[in-house]
């Protein structure tokens, strides 16, 4: 949600503020990309790495929130240069500057519930866990972007929001990392308990 408040922001010095024009293009790439991303991350998630591939989607759609600021200029400016109108260029515009990253971030939601799930039993309250608190940070972020970090600087919101979920991805990566390290060891272990002399 921050990300969307925030996209209507970087596109409103190119093609204006309006809510039918920039408004609707923001929020109807949002919805599009989110469906892209939450069916990406139902089919990643049968994997038996969701959590690797939950730590990468964050740490990629961190980097791309960063890189947005040095992307704005030449994609808006490129898009003018081809003569649409404000309704096809700001919707185009919001297709290359955030459809990745929204639907990056809209695959962290089924895999988030199959990693924490461990049981087939428990998939459904953690699926309500999950989306409960995604949608607490989304009405959280909304508000905060809505009524402070758009009057700041919108090129440091989107680097801290960058930085923030690159950092969460890096803790996450190293989580699944050390818990598969120790994975091998425990089963190493076991093996040469079972191998070894009678």
């Amino acid at each position: 949600m921050e990300l969307e408040v925030l996209g209507a922001r970087v596109l409103a010095p190119y093609f204006g503020s309006s809510v039918y024009v920039v408004m609707g293009s923001v929020i109807g790439v949002f919805l599009l990309s989110l469906s892209v991303g939450y069916m990406l991350g139902g089919w990643l998630s049968q994997g038996p790495r969701s959590g690797l591939g939950l730590a990468i989607s964050l740490v990629a759609a961190g980097l791309w929130l960063c890189a947005i600021p040095f992307l704005t200029r030449p994609v808006c400016d490129g898009i003018l240069n081809l003569g649409l109108d404000e309704k096809w260029g700001s919707l185009l515009a919001c297709l290359i500057l955030f459809s990745i990253p929204t639907a990056l971030l809209g695959t962290v939601s089924p895999m988030a519930v199959r990693w924490l799930t461990r049981q087939a039993s428990e998939s459904g309250f953690e699926a309500g866990i999950v989306l409960a608190l995604s949608t607490v940070a989304g009405f959280a972020g909304c508000v905060v972007s809505a009524f402070y970090l758009v009057l700041l600087s919108v090129r440091r919101t989107l680097w801290t929001s960058g930085a923030l979920t690159v950092a969460l991805g890096g803790v996450l990566l190293l989580h699944v990392l050390v818990r598969g390290e120790r994975h091998k060891a425990t089963k190493g272990s076991q093996k040469d308990t079972a191998d070894g002399p009678l």
